[in-house]
């Protein structure tokens, strides 16, 4: 597919990016304004300077590669919207068989989670603090669990519902190139963002796999959420591995504290401050 360039700042851009990264034009809009005109091009070529219809003589109209009366431009936009339904009927299958993947551990996590908050008590739930964390509570608490398994859940079925929509939407598009139509865009739903998010949120180590996978990705959008996957996941697995080394660090002080035997000068100092008696 390549590289095109931005019509305002002229600067290379993905044919999946949405706003330019120098300039931050609107690449949607831009794109839409160019098939307008076009069109325009298209109509007043066929009718010619007489008003009579005529075909535009195109380099390799004769291999297929053009239809009577389109511009050089619209045979390469229409020859690119071939190519990224290819694409997309390439990849709808592991989109739908991903989703499946994700949404059935996703479903479950969300159910044992709602049925643990249940028990546990949410007026329980928010009584929880950052100290907990210092004595694992992480994984020794059922607040804690409750709250992972709901988030991990929550997190699962968003990522699934969007890998859905993005099957959706790559259906559709594949049905409105073969109709000669403009496709829909298809890109990174947001329900897919946030819930990869949580999971690097709720689970480092998932989210740190996970992100690491999404950067050998093609696609730019599935990269930068990949990006940010790795970096949240390593916040937040520092966070718990300073709360743990703070943990150790009190335990063995009170350990100490507890052992150290008592010196005699202990007893000694405050009889130099003592007052004789009258």
């Amino acid at each position: 597919m390549g590289e095109s360039k931005c019509p305002e700042c002229g600067a290379p851009v993905q044919p999946t990016d949405t706003h330019c990264m120098e300039c931050g034009a609107d690449l949607l809009t831009a794109r839409d304004q160019q098939r307008q005109q076009l069109q325009q091009q298209s109509v007043a070529a066929r009718t010619g300077p007489t008003g009579g219809a005529w075909t535009v003589g195109l380099a390799g109209a004769t291999a297929g590669r053009a239809k009577p009366g389109e511009t050089s431009e619209e045979t390469r936009l229409r020859i690119f919207d071939q190519q990224e339904a290819k694409r997309l009927a390439a990849e709808r299958v592991s989109v739908w068989i991903t989703g499946v993947l994700v949404g059935i551990p996703g479903i479950a996590a969300l159910v044992f989670g709602l049925v643990s908050l249940h028990q546990v008590g949410l007026s329980e739930v928010g009584t929880l603090g950052f100290a907990d964390l210092r004595h694992l509570g992480i994984v020794t608490d059922a607040r804690f669990v409750a709250v992972i398994l709901t988030g991990l859940g929550i997190a699962g079925t968003m990522c699934a519902a969007g890998l859905a929509r993005r099957g959706f939407l790559a259906s559709r598009a594949i049905a409105e190139v073969k109709r000669g139509e403009k496709p829909t865009i298809v890109s990174l739903c947001w329900l897919t963002y946030y819930g990869l998010l949580l999971v690097a949120i709720f689970c480092p180590p998932l989210g740190l796999i996970v992100g690491i996978l999404l950067k050998f990705s093609s696609d730019e959008d599935i990269k930068g959420v990949g990006g940010t996957m790795i970096i949240l996941s390593l916040i937040v697995m520092a966070v718990l591995v300073a709360n743990a080394l703070l943990s150790l660090a009190e335990g063995f002080k009170s350990a100490q504290e507890a052992e150290m035997p008592v010196h005699w000068s202990a007893a000694f100092y405050p009889m130099l401050f003592e007052q004789p008696a009258p």
